[in-house]
């Protein structure tokens, strides 16, 4: 079984495009040792991130996400288990705002920060996947929440 997270947050104002670039140059590096997979959204300021693997490696990233201090406003958009990773090859796939065709914005009705009020789980899930270009398929179906045991709502950067 797979574990996916997907979450959102709001960067530091400090923060730049480069230093994005060089988070997803370690995310690479660690994620390929521990078997993760996802993908990395950054656009308006706003993380979009999936992050997937082993329920154990994915735990431990994230234990290691929710101390990194680079963003706030984090909300779990999504936490389940699955059959199998929607980002397989890829350790840490990365999108900018600027990478992304208005038209996947606009049929998504993408507003800033995209609100947990407004928007769900799944349509976050399927935002990132056309975001990516990944398509949806059987393995996007979810089999059953995972476990929120540890989930403070306190996560970051995958590092």
């Amino acid at each position: 079984m797979i574990r996916r997270i997907v979450y959102s947050s709001l960067a530091c104002e400090t923060l730049v495009v480069k230093d994005v670039y060089d988070i997803i140059r370690q995310s690479h590096n660690r994620n390929s040792k521990n078997g993760l997979t996802g993908g990395l959204l950054f656009i308006d300021r706003y993380f979009y991130q999936l992050l997937e693997g082993l329920p154990t490696a994915v735990e431990a990233r994230y234990q290691r996400i929710a101390q990194d201090p680079r963003h706030t406003e984090l909300v779990v958009r999504q936490d389940v288990t699955t059959e199998a990773p929607l980002f397989a090859s890829d350790w840490m796939a990365l999108r900018d705002g600027g990478q992304i065709d208005p038209g996947v914005l606009e049929s998504h009705g993408y507003r800033l920060g995209m609100p947990a009020e407004e928007f769900s789980g799944e349509q976050i899930l399927a935002f990132l996947l056309d975001c990516f270009g990944k398509p949806t398929s059987p393995a996007t179906s979810t089999l059953a929440p995972a476990a929120s045991e540890g989930n403070d709502g306190n996560l970051a950067l995958t590092l």
